[in-house]
């Protein structure tokens, strides 16, 4: 079946979320060497040198592909690397880009530079990678434009021959998404309450970090209409914020709380993941404010569990929704009992053109495909072809 030597630098978050999906429905002999996730630009610069003396220590004999993710060099890695791994087949998997990565407010010019500089190692383990598996269309574009803009720069000109590179290489496959069992392929499974014209609840979900990348003066904005709306008769909007939260609140957040503290239904994140879909499952509304998404695991992931799309038409939702589903939010559209069969046409044509949009991402299908992928590498590298796959 093939033994991969998966490597994953920064084992935290949606990135540990897309191991464990590979790690259970996986046919292939995965086997995985891991660090935690923290310092992050230390584990751009650093993972490959440190995974490759790991290895030279402590070899793996029997591997028929390198898999690594993009938090790592992989072209240190696979400098480094011992001999008998060299040849073999690597996969690099674009989990997000450093170049569309949103800096810090607070990041200083010198970080910056850095910052800028982490891309070219997105850059180079690229073209060090016989394959390239991107989890969205946003996450390439948004990469190829970016490095032209940095390039454009250079105090020498650089061809284009590298967008060339990339694109012959390059497959967009979806992370893997998990979804509460013996629910089928259903998704928008709205609870379906009373009508908004009553006084009934109406619970949105936040499923993001308490960070400055997510949006947060955004939702502050939001909170802040929806309790105006609501003194006007509009629906009573209540909260669960389930993302994680740092050392550092940010000031939209700490005022959020303090202002709303009564519509907020949960704050925290939930460790326990039955617990954390059984939350989204009580939930009308999927909102996302964020900067940047890659691909947006927990915005698909409340999609399958039956929240509405309540997100913006931006980074990689159209690829998650259709759009028609981008002009949704709790004041245009009705609870299900106070819907006009126009509306209900439409969350019908909604819910299937989500349904569409998101079966490839259901974890045992984007795990099959994923592996797939893997496999043509293998057979490619066996036949002496390399990126053999074209953009897709």
């Amino acid at each position: 079946m093939g033994t991969i030597l998966a490597l994953q630098p920064w084992d935290s978050g949606s990135h540990a979320a897309v191991r464990a999906s590979i790690e259970r429905h996986a046919l292939m002999e995965w086997r995985f060497e891991t660090m935690a996730g923290r310092s992050p630009r230390w584990r751009l610069r650093h993972a490959g040198l440190a995974f490759a003396e790991r290895l030279s220590e402590a070899p793996i004999r029997e591997v028929d592909a390198v898999f690594a993710t993009s938090m790592m060099s992989l072209s240190d890695f696979r400098a480094a690397s011992p001999a008998f791994l060299r040849n073999r087949p690597h996969i690099l998997y674009m989990h997000e880009n450093q170049v569309a990565y949103p800096a810090s407010p607070s990041a200083s010019d010198s970080d910056r530079t850095r910052d800028a500089h982490l891309a070219f190692t997105n850059l180079a383990s690229i073209e060090a990678a016989d394959r390239v598996v991107w989890n969205s269309g946003w996450n390439r574009e948004s990469f190829v434009d970016g490095v032209q803009d940095l390039l454009s720069h250079a105090p020498e000109r650089v061809g284009l021959g590298w967008i060339d590179r990339l694109r012959e290489k390059s497959v967009i496959v979806p992370p893997p998404v998990e979804r509460s069992t013996g629910r089928g392929e259903g998704v928008l499974h709205n609870r379906g309450r009373g009508g908004y014209a009553e006084p009934a609840d109406v619970l949105v979900a936040w499923p993001h970090r308490w960070e400055y990348d997510k949006g947060c003066e955004e939702l502050l904005a939001i909170a802040d209409r929806a309790f105006a709306l609501e003194r006007q008769g509009g629906p009573r909007l209540r909260w669960c914020l389930l993302g994680r939260q740092g050392s550092h609140r940010p000031e939209p957040m700490a005022t959020f709380c303090e202002r709303h503290a009564d519509r907020i239904r949960h704050a925290g994140w939930i460790a326990n993941h039955e617990t954390y879909r059984a939350t989204l499952r009580q939930c009308d509304w999927i909102l996302s404010t964020s900067r940047h998404e890659f691909f947006g695991i927990a915005v698909a992931e409340a999609l399958l569990e039956g929240c509405l799309p309540w997100l913006p038409r931006r980074l990689s939702y159209p690829e998650l929704i259709p759009e028609e589903a981008f002009d949704l939010d709790p004041w245009t559209t009705p609870g299900a009992r106070s819907r006009t069969d126009e509306q209900r046409d439409r969350i019908a044509r909604v819910q299937a053109g989500v349904r569409a949009k998101l079966s490839s991402a259901v974890a045992e299908h984007a795990v099959e495909r994923l592996e797939g992928e893997v496999r043509r590498a293998i057979e490619a590298s066996r036949l002496g072809v390399s990126g053999d796959s074209g953009a897709r």
